[in-house]
């Protein structure tokens, strides 16, 4: 439901093609005028093949709308605000990249970092993105990111978390610090529950209900009483220098990033919307 919305009405011009392994979610929600019920590992491939001895030419085929597809990215660019006095969320995944490499391993919680996550870090090797996906389990990323280091000890890990998910989970702070496990936390702390205070401010008339936690602990005094060193950053002009020390830390650190409260995650599909009615965002947004 919170990917369909208007279930009535979803992509009413398209064939709908559903691979599934489980059966019982063939029709569940969508109707698939053709299903292939099976591992991928063996149907895409199938797929592959009998895509590749189609008659027509594909490219041409569908030219015009990947030409419309493009230009509406072009249009609407994956873009946070560029604040002269504000930390860009945009800006602190670019500053980390920098520190990262193809098998670094990104690890989320749940919220606006996720999403921003998935937009702006670049990742080019499979099985280096660790999220919970759609189940909303905030406090999720910090034994996740303590359980991929062990699996995974050469990579590089670094969690984004927000400043209410990392509420859910912070006592693994002593977990790290008891066992050396060199996790690099950086919170995205705009002292709201940013994906539940958006969806207030933009739907219901700006009528916060239990998304302000203004009122949290300083996140880097949680950490350094169970061992792990933090560093607050407030002002864009220290961004660079915060992220460079973070990554030369040994040993498992935080870094506490303040963004606007008002930062929107887009695109997004107002509930009970088509996906045709997503919320794209201003222009160059």
């Amino acid at each position: 439901d919170r990917v369909t919305g208007d279930v009535e009405n979803f992509a009413p011009n398209a064939q709908i093609v559903h691979f599934d392994i489980d059966k019982v979610e063939i029709n569940k929600i969508v109707h698939a005028d053709i299903s292939v019920n099976g591992d991928l590992r063996w149907s895409l491939p199938l797929l592959d093949e009998k895509l590749a001895a189609h008659e027509t030419h594909l490219a041409d085929r569908y030219g015009e709308w990947r030409t419309f597809v493009l230009d509406m990215k072009a249009s609407h660019p994956f873009a946070t605000r560029d604040l002269p006095d504000a930390v860009s969320p945009q800006k602190l995944f670019e500053e980390v990249q920098k520190w990262t490499d193809d098998d670094t391993i990104v690890v989320t919680d749940v919220g606006q970092h996720q999403m921003w996550a998935a937009q702006f870090f670049n990742l080019n090797k499979p099985r280096r993105f660790v999220t919970s996906g759609g189940l909303g389990t905030m406090g999720y990323g910090l034994p996740a990111a303590l359980g991929a280091k062990l699996g995974c000890p050469k990579s590089k890990v670094v969690l984004f978390t927000g400043d209410g998910s990392i509420m859910m989970n912070c006592q693994e702070f002593a977990t790290l610090h008891k066992y050396g496990v060199d996790v690099k936390t950086i919170v995205l702390h705009n002292n709201v529950l940013g994906m539940v205070n958006q969806w207030q401010r933009m739907f219901y008339n700006g009528h916060c209900a239990e998304s302000l936690i203004g009122d949290n602990p300083d996140l880097t005094a949680v950490s350094a009483s169970m061992g792990v060193p933090g560093t607050a950053v407030h002002k864009p002009e220290d961004l660079a220098k915060a992220v460079e020390n973070l990554f030369k830390t040994e040993g498992p650190a935080l870094l506490d990033v303040f963004i606007p409260a008002d930062e929107n995650v887009y695109p997004m599909v107002p509930g009970g919307k088509r996906l045709d009615q997503m919320v794209l965002g201003g222009e160059g947004k």
